[in-house]
């Protein structure tokens, strides 16, 4: 349900500190370069939701099949499209960049919401910056299985990947950076690409591809993961459903780039996050018809398994050159995207110097209009976590997956304060004083607690092994990876956070 009431805005963050005379970095504003449109084509690109899900189609044989993929989707999607209605809502009462480190603040409980919000902040930040490693290796296989297609004799070698990788990020760096102002026509155009992407796959499929039956797509569960339990893989089949629809908040970082972000902002999220549902759905579909040859995704040409599945089915070299093509431009840009939206979320965290050297990265460039500094740190760290391509596979799985993990959690956080903060009643919000435009009213309460439970079960499967028996080799490492992360968490708490962390509520933009 949508209200005419008015949100309260108060000043800008940017008004907040005091902005130094004559330094190129300050705490400018960030100027209203997107509109509604350009936000829900920045959301949409930021997912590539049909073509996401066609990069772990490795994960669908074997692991329960297609029916398991499809019917699990449905469940899947459903719960995720919970919570990101609920995060809209919260959006929309309390617009601020900074997303889940904002909400928590202003609804945990006085004691402990200082060390909640500063803990939802820095798993926001790592699964987001997650989310850029995850969002550039995948473009960069696909560059590689493209060489690989047609140069039977290249050989890839680790360095290939890592230097193809950098080389996206500095682009991504230079082009978020120097020229912000062509974001908005970026995605706009970038949104089309995706789309009609999408739409020229699933037709030359359609038109070229032998069809498996419908038998084969709905009914045969294959199961060759070790799992006794069907009903187990078929939790462990959500996988693909978990990384295609994710990472609900990214429009909600841009808050400072939008036109009336209390209204827009939830509008984006829930239109883009639902036509992404959608559209991915009908994908899925289409790409369960057309595996011709399901042995060869487990072991696909480049390591993507969405290339084996255009090679195989389409067959005619100017067909697949260009369905590949496509899939590069879509998630190079959708990469960039993913730059974008992190390095506001860094920016706004350090602003309440959450971070050490917050002048340097909660400030923005008086001429670019960007946070350069916080999309430098952003592209070394991400340059840093890369060199894991030169070691264990393994590792690297576990710190591409890690970013849903991080990210659902960072989310869990405000809705379990919201949950306490109201004593489960219904139409939560309403009780404070606060106007929002986009409310779930007494569907509020239900839903908020239907997505705490879904989290923890979303945390659960992704952290548990694929296969069975488990060894050192095919472990789920992600559960290392967040250890790892709250420990960084802790770390920066103690040695910076819990003397200098300040958030300030009043800085509503």
């Amino acid at each position: 349900m949508v209200s005419v009431e008015k949100s309260h805005v108060s000043q800008p963050i940017s008004h907040i500190y005091e902005v130094e005379r004559g330094s190129v970095y300050s705490h400018h504003e960030l100027e209203k370069n997107f509109s509604l449109f350009s936000t829900c084509a920045f959301q949409i690109s930021l997912l590539a939701s049909p073509l996401a899900i066609g990069a772990f189609l490795n994960t669908v044989i074997g692991v329960g099949g297609p029916p398991f993929l499809i019917y699990g989707f449905i469940l899947a999607v459903t719960l995720d499209l919970v919570v990101c209605y609920c995060l809209a809502e919260l959006a929309s009462a309390y617009p601020h960049s900074s997303a889940q480190v904002h909400w928590t603040y202003c609804l945990a409980p006085a004691k402990y919401k200082r060390i909640l919000s500063y803990t939802s902040g820095v798993l926001s930040s790592a699964g987001w910056i997650f989310a850029c490693l995850s969002s550039t290796y995948v473009a960069t296989v696909l560059i590689i299985a493209l060489s690989q297609l047609y140069h039977d004799s290249f050989t890839p070698r680790n360095y290939h990947y890592y230097l193809v990788y950098a080389g996206i990020f500095i682009t991504g760096f230079m082009l978020n950076a120097f020229a912000v102002h062509i974001l908005p026509i970026m995605t706009k155009g970038l949104v089309g690409v995706i789309n009609i992407g999408t739409l020229f796959i699933i037709i030359a499929l359609l038109a070229k591809s032998p069809k498996q039956s419908a038998s084969f797509v709905f009914k045969e569960v294959i199961n060759d993961t070790g799992w006794s339990s069907n009903g187990l893989v078929f939790f462990l089949a959500l996988l693909p459903s978990f990384a295609s629809i994710c990472l609900y908040d990214g429009a909600v970082h841009m808050t400072d780039e939008i036109v009336n972000p209390e209204r827009n902002v939830p509008l984006v999220m829930v239109i883009s996050n639902t036509f992404s549902a959608v559209f991915a759905f009908v994908a899925v579909i289409v790409y369960m018809f057309c595996v011709t040859s399901p042995s060869d995704l487990t072991n696909p040409v480049g390591g993507q398994p969405f290339v084996q599945l255009i090679y195989d089915s389409l067959q005619i070299d100017a067909l697949i050159i260009i369905a590949v093509v496509l899939l590069i431009i879509s998630f190079v840009g959708s990469s960039y995207l993913y730059y974008c939206s992190t390095s506001r979320l860094v920016w706004s965290f350090a602003n309440s110097n959450a971070l050490p050297f917050r002048d340097q990265l909660g400030s923005i460039h008086s001429r670019f209009k960007s946070p350069v500094w916080a999309l430098l740190f952003v592209t070394v760290v991400c340059l840093a976590l890369g060199t894991i391509m030169f070691g264990s596979a393994s590792i690297l799985s576990a710190v591409l997956g890690s970013s849903i993990v991080c990210v659902n959690i960072s989310y869990l956080i405000p809705f379990a304060c919201i949950l306490y903060k109201t004593k489960l009643a219904s139409s939560p919000l309403e009780r404070f004083d606060t106007k929002v435009y986009f409310t779930l009213g007494r569907l509020g309460m239900p839903l908020n607690a239907v997505s705490c439970v879904w989290i923890c079960l979303i945390m659960v499967w992704l952290c548990f092994p694929l296969t069975y028996p488990v060894t050192t080799s095919n472990m789920n490492y992600a559960c290392a990876v967040l250890g790892i992360t709250f420990l960084l968490s802790a770390a920066l708490w103690v040695v910076h956070g819990r003397r200098n962390y300040k958030h300030n509520v009043e800085s509503i933009h």
